[in-house]
């Protein structure tokens, strides 16, 4: 007749051979997150002990075996911690090690003072082991609380309850030898471990995709915030400015929106006099005084060198004058804390016409920004009609003189 309960043993030895081996196999082929080592401890640990199990009956094999089954939900506790280092896990992980350093011991003082109920005790703690694990995964930062982690944990609280299984045959007539044998703890602890190891490597693989995606995405977006914005001003480059305003042009009412074009004066003399740094520190002060008088629907962008466009959405050519002021202002106060000569714009301003595209208003507020500086720089030109023929109105003086 063959023996049932060696039969389960080594099917459960192979089958937790066969989830170690598939987690390290994934390990070696890709990057390794925090907590990979505890986990890959946990599930060879655990293999290893449903071999031994499976090997020999020897007392010391036996308690070894108990010993290594015990260990792994706890240590692929401490794993998960250290994989959601950012946001801790429920209780602490000095928890888990106390746990395991008070757990062996006792199993120990058991297999050599009662060795017959040993391995009803190794049994019991293995539950409480799993259970413990469970109910922190279970309790796990919504932020983290993940289906896959959660169908661990609900393993794990179902594996917990496997030395039951053989509850009922404790005292069972007939063939004693054999009763006795397939009553052994081990035997359904053993099988559970190698399910529990199986389920624990697909959820761990799935995590570890799941954070490889979410990277991925991040990586995609910061890419993409890179290629759109320009990286000495933080405004919008030249092509992603385009689009955004196009795409304003394109949704709001005809003739709403107010376009300016604008640059430093005499840009070169700093550069040449007091080199590239305090240009580009004149750059990021003229960009950001622009953003600080911005609405959240206005559309910032900067076109290259020195000249910034503002496209001013539901806004008149008066409120655009009184904007383009205040720009102004805001720079002239803030250059002595940059450690630049006061620094004075040129402005041209055009009203967008109904149905006009958006490279024909900038070649219109181009046209004014030039007659603004014709006119002696430092202020704001309005032009009105057609890039043929502008009719370009009296300039707007702003802010102070450069010193």
């Amino acid at each position: 007749m063959p023996n049932a309960p060696l039969d389960a043993l080594q099917v459960a030895a192979a089958t937790a051979l066969v989830a170690a081996a598939s987690l390290t196999g994934f390990g070696v082929r890709h990057a390794q997150p925090r907590g990979w080592r505890w986990w890959l401890a946990a599930v060879w640990l655990a293999a290893l002990g449903t071999v031994l199990a499976a090997a020999s009956a020897h007392s010391l094999v036996r308690f070894l075996a108990e010993g290594l089954l015990l260990q792994w939900p706890l240590t692929l506790l401490i794993g998960l911690r250290r994989f959601h280092a950012r946001d801790a896990l429920p209780l602490h992980a000095s928890i888990d090690f106390g746990a395991l350093m008070v757990a062996l011991p006792v199993l120990g003082l058991a297999f050599a003072a009662a060795p017959a109920r040993a391995p009803w005790i190794a049994a019991a703690a293995g539950s409480l082991g799993l259970l413990y694990a469970a109910t922190v995964a279970l309790r796990t930062p919504a932020s983290h609380a993940t289906p896959p982690l959660q169908a661990l944990a609900a393993s794990l609280c179902l594996l917990a309850f496997a030395p039951l299984a053989v509850w009922p045959l404790q005292s069972p007539p007939g063939d004693m030898a054999m009763l006795r044998a397939a009553a052994d703890p081990l035997v359904p602890r053993a099988v559970a471990v190698a399910l529990g190891l199986m389920v624990a490597a697909f959820v761990l693989l799935t995590m570890v995709g799941q954070r490889t995606e979410q990277q991925l995405r991040e990586s995609r977006q910061r890419l993409r915030t890179l290629a759109n914005m320009d990286a000495l001003t933080q405004v919008p480059n030249r092509r992603h400015f385009h689009d955004l305003a196009t795409l304003a042009l394109r949704n709001d009412p005809p003739g709403a929106n107010v376009l300016l074009m604008y640059d430093v004066d005499h840009f070169k003399g700093i550069n040449d006099t007091l080199g590239h740094a305090a240009g580009d520190r004149a750059l990021t002060l003229v960009a950001g005084s622009m953003l600080e008088h911005l609405r959240a629907q206005d559309v910032p962008g900067r076109l290259g060198g020195d000249e910034f466009a503002l496209l001013l959405r539901g806004a008149t050519v008066p409120a655009a004058m009184s904007v383009a002021e205040r720009i102004v202002h805001a720079v002239q106060r803030r250059t002595g804390e940059q450690h630049l000569p006061r620094l004075t714009l040129s402005f041209g301003v055009v009203q967008v016409l109904a149905n006009e595209p958006l490279d024909e208003a900038l070649r219109r507020a181009d046209q004014a920004l030039f007659e603004a500086k014709r006119q002696g720089r430092n202020c704001a030109v309005a032009a009105e009609g057609d890039e043929a023929h502008p009719v370009f109105s009296e300039s707007q003086r702003l802010g102070l003189a450069a010193a």
